[in-house]
């Protein structure tokens, strides 16, 4: 899947697990770090390619891209339940500096973002190429199985820009529309 989906698919999954997992309460620096999170984590995977959307959200990142694209190939361990436990434990050491006064609730937004990064996962194994969840296995798996892989998507095509992409947006739209009442909880006393 392109950038694009990956944002849009990832945000959908992490503000949907906020909305509908947590008990709604005034706090709209954890809604904001839900966004935010959930936008970069989504796009974590693709770390391992200098021309991804990760890189070009980050100040310095296209420079930081062009030294990480030759350590690493694309497609690798950051596309596996191996990468989603090194992210979830950088994460966690990540969110040990965020200081009480900011009123994140760091866990919520912990497993917002590894549920987003997931999603970068989930969304990877329904293309042509599959992913090699269980790295170091090499083997690359995919949505539908082989017989059937030739069902899957192609990256960037017709499929995931007239279907997919619209599809999710539609998707993100209901979920604010359907829980518009809880959103006007965590952002209104």
């Amino acid at each position: 899947m392109t950038g694009k989906t990956h944002q849009i698919v990832g945000i959908t999954a992490g503000l949907g697990f906020y909305l509908t997992q947590v008990e709604p309460t005034y706090s709209p620096a954890t809604l904001a770090a839900v966004l935010v999170g959930s936008h970069l984590a989504a796009l974590l995977p693709d770390l391992d390619n200098s021309a991804a959307d990760f890189w070009h959200s980050l100040p310095f990142g296209h420079a930081a891209g062009k030294i990480v694209d030759p350590l690493i190939k694309h497609r690798n361990f950051t596309h596996s339940i191996f990468g989603l436990g090194l992210a979830g434990i950088g994460l966690n050491y990540l969110f040990t500096f965020f200081p009480a006064y900011w009123g994140i609730n760091a866990n919520v937004v912990f497993i917002a973002m590894l549920v987003s990064y997931a999603s970068h996962l989930f969304s990877d194994m329904f293309t042509v190429e599959g992913i090699p969840l269980l790295w170091p296995y090499k083997r690359m798996f995919g949505v539908p199985p082989k017989p059937f892989h030739s069902f899957r998507v192609m990256t960037g095509k017709w499929f995931e820009n007239l279907v997919i992409f619209p599809l999710v947006n539609v998707s993100l739209i209901v979920l604010i529309i359907s829980q518009w009442q809880t959103i006007k909880t965590i952002l209104f006393k």
